[in-house]
């Protein structure tokens, strides 16, 4: 049963509307995945092979999954970052960031774990950019910087702030920010026993100050030109159209139409402001309950970040053909790191994803983002079930073909390797064994 004092405000805002609304928030959550676009593996060919069934949606390289969805978190594709599950509203909100990015922007991704989002931007951008992802809560932290490295989003380093004082360090810097804001989380309320019993107006009302807390830092620290889309998972008025009003009032911006008549619109009953943002509502949309707007500072256009081709050196090009033109590499403890150019020097939590662990050694996260470039002569194949115990932390039989260290499923990238005595030696960092069960 959900909340009744949520059913009273909901039946007054959706009136005749209201108790289909009410029904969908207690169906079954259908399972979607965002494939890695920037990777050319097929990792779809494995789902179909073991009877995962998909259909796809309006949003490119985002599926759903219509049968045997159980089955999603063993693959190989999930286990080395091939695709992500999310909900496609979510993916929505990075493609609108992204579509109204300059070329190599600077980018800021407000609360961003556990990474869905950040790791989308990433991709879709194909790292040609630099984002800085901020998480305050240490635990969730752990969460964003296990994503980044499993995804291979090294164009991504992590902070840890509190949102209301981003202002202070990054004043002016950012051509895009994404503040999926914290929220009172209600398209959740119809699923998760804690959010149905803890939901009050007074929660609404309490997530909104904060809110507005945010989001002014954020926008200060918006470049003039720049962007920022606002987003939530929540219904309350309170947490969406009024914080885009609150900050139409407060500065010198303007409210981009990326509704532009095709999707839901707001309910505010501003039609200025209602036309050009978008809200998923689980009784109209397909797609789990969003909000979306994105908001412009004035001035001319923001022209993204100062980037300079990156010259690989001589252990880059023993495992390489091609490699990131746009990058950078810098060394750590003894061990290689990839991330992106950024004219900024702070003390990041985290820089990119590791590349070499240590001389001459690729890490196989690095390799399932990189797979594409790899050497010709270092490709070796594996069958399925070996690829499967691979990333299980075995070691796995050497193949009658053995090239060399760089271990393939037809196309998909399983991870590096060493032969000794007629086994391939396994060099997946445990990090990723550790780590099968953390938030994503």
């Amino acid at each position: 049963m959900l909340n009744k004092d949520f059913i009273a405000k909901y039946n007054t805002v959706f009136g005749d509307d209201a108790e289909r609304f009410f029904e969908t928030l207690l169906r079954e959550k259908s399972r979607h995945i965002r494939l890695a676009s920037a990777r050319k593996a097929d990792y779809l060919e494995e789902l179909k092979n073991i009877d995962i069934g998909l259909e796809a949606s309006e949003i490119p390289y985002v599926y759903k999954v219509t049968e045997n969805a159980e089955k999603l978190t063993e693959t190989i594709g999930f286990q080395t970052g091939g695709f992500y599950i999310m909900n496609p509203s979510s993916v929505f909100t990075a493609r609108v960031l992204t579509s109204l990015m300059p070329d190599y922007p600077y980018i800021l991704d407000v609360s961003s774990a556990p990474g869905g989002k950040t790791c989308a931007i990433a991709d879709i951008l194909k790292n040609r950019c630099a984002i800085i992802a901020n998480e305050p809560s240490p635990k969730r932290l752990k969460s964003l910087q296990f994503n980044i490295e499993k995804y291979g989003s090294y164009s991504v380093r992590t902070v840890s702030m509190d949102g209301r004082s981003l202002h202070k360090v990054f004043d002016g810097f950012f051509d895009g920010i994404l503040l999926d804001a914290p929220c009172s989380n209600e398209n959740k309320i119809g699923r998760n026993k804690t959010v149905n019993a803890e939901w009050t107006q007074e929660l609404t009302e309490r997530m909104a100050k904060l809110q507005k807390e945010i989001a002014d830092s954020a926008f200060v620290s918006l470049k003039e030109g720049g962007v920022m889309v606002y987003s939530t998972c929540t219904f309350a008025l309170e947490e969406n159209e009024e914080v885009v009003r609150h900050l139409l009032e407060s500065f010198d911006c303007e409210l981009i139409d990326i509704n532009k008549g095709q999707y839901t619109k707001g309910i505010s009953g501003d039609s200025l402001l209602d036309e050009k943002v978008i809200r998923f509502l689980p009784h109209l949309d397909e797609y789990d309950g969003f909000f979306i707007a994105a908001i412009r500072k004035k001035g001319e256009p923001s022209e993204g970040g100062n980037f300079i081709r990156f010259k690989p050196d001589k252990e880059i090009n023993s495992f390489f053909d091609e490699f990131p033109e746009f990058a950078e590499v810098y060394e750590k403890g003894g061990s290689k790191y990839l991330t992106s150019r950024m004219d900024r020097s702070i003390n990041f939590k985290s820089n990119g994803i590791m590349l070499f662990k240590r001389e001459g050694e690729l890490t196989s996260q690095a390799f399932w983002q990189l797979a594409d470039g790899i050497k010709k002569e270092l490709r070796s194949q594996t069958d399925y079930n070996n690829a499967l115990r691979y990333l299980k932390g075995f070691d796995i039989d050497m193949p009658a073909d053995y090239h060399g260290g760089a271990v393939f499923y037809y196309d998909i990238p399983i991870g590096m390797s060493k032969p000794v005595q007629g086994m391939l030696k396994n060099k997946l960092d445990r990090y990723f064994l550790y780590g099968k069960n953390i938030e994503w």
